[in-house]
């Protein structure tokens, strides 16, 4: 049989390869040797690039040449450079060059966003006469300097038709951020989408008021993450994450969803358990007072056939699987619930047989079901059409009706979660039948949902069967819901953070298949790059982060106190990365004396240090005392006063314990400090290293260990630390 099919499949390429010339694609209208001159007119290739090679595609019916220029293996400066060429424009479409650079790199570039612009604008203009229809995207606001180096610097210009913007056109351009040379570049239009006119737009107010009535931010209670161990309190807020998620049709007033959401199920930690080994290598040790709470602890728990025990009085372990592992864990979101997990597999004996697995969880304490995914993969089933039995709504009651039979209480303190509707994909006319529903009930507290705890169930839609279930909980203590915003506020700050504005866009569409026409273009309202501010307190209507504080989105500090001092540039570029803020008069005082507490702060977030929570008035630099001693700046018994004025050996010695040179700063013997005064020094091998990497702003023939530094000269100093290469 397999044969005859083999023989079938050749006879069948061999008609097609026959028949073949009959349907080729004219000839481009831009041939190889044109398309290689153009890319070099466009580029300059490296002269290492010696190998060459070219392919030919077409897509959408749009032909293109790619054009590959590599280093040959074993090069001493290994690299390549990528080049599309349109067949029918001679358009450049794509370009990105990489060259090995082994020299250590400083984590401040030596060139500025600014610099890269120029250069990008210049290059974008010069190749592609269509730049003068485009205007720069919108960018992000400016977020704190996070530590790592620059390499490059991106500008995108998108399309503007009719005034108004059609962000899925355009040109991106990428900048090397120590050469300013092109690495990146990309050319994106569609010729051929027609524009609806916008004159007849609806008002913002009418497409806000139409979001707002598909996706407005809902009261629920929200817990933040937690910092390791450390739980923190559970808060009310006005929560809309799925808001980005649609638009208005400009024209007709509908709310249209705009994109794709995949949610991935994750799979919890199946790790075996360790190893026994024989009492006899075993030896009497004393235990610290966290061993033995951890002992006592683990000593309240079910044992392992206890808890299999009740994890396959749970769930009925199917047929044909084996036992895999078993494993005590903390639970990642409470990490004071322990649970068991076991888990088993179906083997496959041949690629063409069933295979699955299945995973249990139950509470290390009780014994209660916490979780359990069963999956079975069989490659015949998976060919045939799925035979629904089961009705969504029919799917449902069986879920509910299994969570109340384990969690009776709790399941009755529950609600259901509203379901998204499903988004419009471009693949079929027709989308599939369900093989399985899921649903989701969120714990409700003082009748306000707690979506982060309560259950999740699967349904398998032919068999009815249950094929996970879930369940969150713990106790926590939840505020009361007084002195609450209203609903208007809350809409009101959500447009606020997120203005709607005005787009085209391209929508999917149900029953587009591959090949067919393209999705049409439509004007849209829209936020754009709202992803962070979905999420509001419900007493302040103050956005926050998934920690709970306010959501940054600090501009730059502006000082006007420094125009013409020597260490302007300097103070503009760390106020650009905030690393220096200012000072509550919104003034910098350049030539006054650096407190070590200023300092601190500048060196640790030079470092891409930025505390998670934010402290309260008066203590704004505690969280970076605390990882100052934590990573070894301040040593044990070294004294920190923040109002206290920085000397500068104290400057010297912090600097060189950020770089990480402590150890090596710290031998004796063997430094010779070059300033005359070193025998007033008391550490020097930092001092040493400080003057040897070229880190003193006011280098003289003193070091001068006792003196102050102004904040202007500490400004100049951590711009030469984020200037120092590191290997």
């Amino acid at each position: 049989m397999a044969r005859r099919l083999l023989a079938i499949l050749i006879s069948a390429i061999v008609i097609l390869t026959t028949v073949a010339p009959a349907f080729a694609a004219p000839a481009p209208k831009v041939s190889l040797e044109e398309a290689v001159a153009a890319a070099k007119t466009a580029f300059t290739i490296p002269p290492a690039f010696t190998e060459f090679s070219s392919s030919f595609s077409s897509y959408g019916g749009r032909p293109r040449w790619e054009l590959r220029w590599n280093a040959p293996s074993g090069s001493a400066t290994p690299g390549s450079m990528n080049v599309a060429v349109d067949a029918t424009t001679k358009d450049i479409l794509e370009m990105h060059t990489w060259q090995e650079d082994r020299e250590p790199r400083a984590p401040l570039p030596k060139h500025s966003r600014a610099e890269a612009e120029k250069v990008a604008r210049e290059f974008a203009k010069k190749l592609q006469p269509r730049f003068a229809e485009t205007r720069p995207a919108p960018e992000p606001d400016t977020s704190p300097y996070w530590g790592g180096w620059v390499g490059q610097y991106t500008f995108v210009f998108e399309r503007v038709v009719n005034g108004v913007p059609f962000a899925q056109n355009g040109i991106r351009v990428e900048v090397n951020a120590n050469t300013l040379q092109v690495v990146d570049y990309s050319f994106n239009w569609d010729y051929e989408q027609e524009f609806p006119a916008p004159d007849k737009a609806i008002a913002v107010a009418k497409a806000q008021a139409a979001l707002l009535g598909k996706a407005a931010p809902r009261l629920v209670y929200f817990r933040p993450s937690g910092d390791g161990e450390q739980e923190r309190p559970v808060l009310l807020v006005y929560d809309a994450p799925y808001a980005g998620r649609y638009g208005v049709d400009a024209l007709s007033g509908e709310v249209i969803s705009l994109e794709p959401y995949y949610y991935p199920m994750g799979k919890g930690d199946l790790g075996g358990g360790e190893p026994q080994r024989a009492a006899s290598y075993v030896k009497e040790v004393p235990l610290t007072p966290a061993e033995q709470a951890e002992v006592k602890e683990l000593a309240g728990f079910l044992s392992q056939e206890e808890a299999l025990a009740k994890a396959q009085a749970a769930v009925q372990v199917p047929a044909g699987f084996k036992f895999e592992s078993a494993s005590l864990n903390k639970n990642w979101e409470y990490p004071s619930q322990r649970q068991w997990t076991f888990s088993w597999t179906l083997a496959p004996k041949d690629p063409d047989t069933k295979n699955g697995h299945l995973n249990v969880s139950v509470d290390a304490r009780t014994g209660e079901l916490v979780s359990f995914s069963r999956y079975i993969f069989d490659p015949a089933q998976q060919k045939k059409e799925p035979v629904v039995k089961y009705s969504e709504e029919q799917a449902k009651k069986l879920a509910a009706a299994f969570i109340a039979g384990l969690q009776p209480e709790r399941f009755a303190a529950c609600q259901e979660e509203p379901k998204e509707p499903p988004v419009p994909l471009p693949v079929v006319k027709k989308l599939p039948e369900p093989r399985s529903y899921s649903f989701q009930w969120a714990r409700s507290v003082n009748g306000i949902p707690f979506p982060q705890q309560g259950f999740g169930v699967t349904v398998d839609a032919a068999s009815g069967e249950i094929t996970s279930y879930r369940m969150t909980w713990a106790d926590l203590s939840f505020p009361a819901p007084e002195g609450l915003i209203g609903q208007a506020e809350a809409n009101e700050a959500l447009l606020a953070q997120s203005p709607l504005t005005l787009e085209y866009v391209t929508v999917p569409v149900p029953d587009l298949r591959p090949g067919a026409d393209k999705a049409p273009v439509r004007l849209v309202y829209r936020q754009r790059g709202a992803g962070d501010a979905r999420r509001f307190d419900a007493k302040t209507g103050v956005a926050l982060d998934w920690n709970g504080n306010p959501l940054r989105k600090e501009k730059p500090a502006a000082f006007n106190d420094i125009a013409g001092h020597p260490a302007e540039g300097d103070i503009e570029l760390l106020a650009e990365r905030q690393i220096v803020t200012g000072t509550p008069d919104g003034k910098f005082h350049p030539d006054e004396s650096s407190t070590q507490a200023a300092y601190l702060v500048m060196l640790l977030r030079a470092t891409g240090f930025q505390p998670r929570e934010q402290e309260a008035d008066g203590t704004w630099y505690e969280p970076y005392e605390r990882e100052a001693r934590r990573r070894g700046l301040l040593k044990e018994g070294e004294t920190f006063t923040a109002a206290r004025t920085l000397t500068r050996e104290q400057t010297a010695v912090w600097t060189v314990r950020a770089l990480n040179q402590d150890r090596v700063a710290s031998l004796r013997g063997i430094w010779q400090v070059p300033a005359k005064d070193a025998a007033a020094i008391k550490y020097p091998g930092h001092v040493a290293l400080y003057l040897g990497q070229d880190l003193d702003p006011d280098r003289q023939e003193l070091f001068r260990p006792a003196a102050s530094l102004t904040r202007a000269q500490a400004a100049q100093g951590i711009v030469r630390f984020l200037r120092l290469p590191r290997s």
